[in-house]
């Protein structure tokens, strides 16, 4: 399948029922607000990176996490009640961008994995009341996090990683359960990576994705 060319100037995608397997449909458009929300309302993602060009995913199978399936381990639940962690939402969206950024821009790919330019489109996304964002703490120091944005329905997820063993787990399952309190139907976490966490996790088809996406 090749690979859609997208205008800097007109914020719209492919249809992303024409992705292959790998996801890889479409390369352009800019790091904004604007782009990230459409992408995710049009069923793609961003994968921010040292590349020339912003590039759009849509993957078949796509990870998520149904909330009302959590399924915590017995180790990581241990693993969370020894390290007497605290946590909050949408209290310091950038400091947990910049903590990942300080985790992610490492090793092969440290010209800028997770971007400036992100970082400043979510603080668009959350002027827009859209970003949600965790923040994991452990003796009143940050240790931890994840940020996405939601639409009342669906979590759209980008990055989550901790310094400190089991934070990254303790941010998704808190996350989990807030959003299961708000009545959210999926959490999408995009596709499998080095970083996925199993508490319940689920593959579905692009096109059941896009179903509910729909919805």
């Amino acid at each position: 399948m090749p690979v859609f060319k997208l205008q800097e100037q007109i914020v719209a995608f492919p249809p992303a029922s024409f992705g292959d397997s790998e996801g890889l449909l479409a390369e352009g458009g800019l790091i904004s607000a604007e782009w990230l929300l459409e992408g995710y309302k049009s069923g793609f993602y961003l994968w921010t990176s040292p590349m020339r060009y912003p590039k759009w995913w849509t993957p078949n199978p796509r990870i998520v996490l149904f909330p009302n399936q959590l399924s915590v381990p017995k180790y990581v639940d241990e693993g969370i009640k020894k390290a007497n962690f605290t946590v909050t939402f949408n209290q310091n969206l950038e400091a947990v961008m910049k903590l990942i950024q300080s985790i992610e821009n490492k090793g092969e790919m440290n010209n800028g994995w997770l971007t400036g330019k992100l970082i400043k489109a979510y603080k668009n996304i959350q002027e827009r009341g859209l970003a949600i964002s965790v923040e994991v703490y452990k003796n009143n120091v940050l240790v931890g996090g994840a940020f996405g944005a939601g639409n009342g329905k669906i979590y759209f997820g980008e990055y989550i990683n901790g310094t400190e063993e089991f934070a990254k787990e303790f941010a998704l399952i808190s996350l989990t359960k807030k959003l299961l309190s708000e009545n959210y139907k999926i959490l999408d976490l995009q596709k499998e990576t080095n970083e996925t966490i199993d508490i319940g996790l689920s593959e579905i088809s692009r096109s059941e994705y896009l179903r509910i996406l729909k919805e």
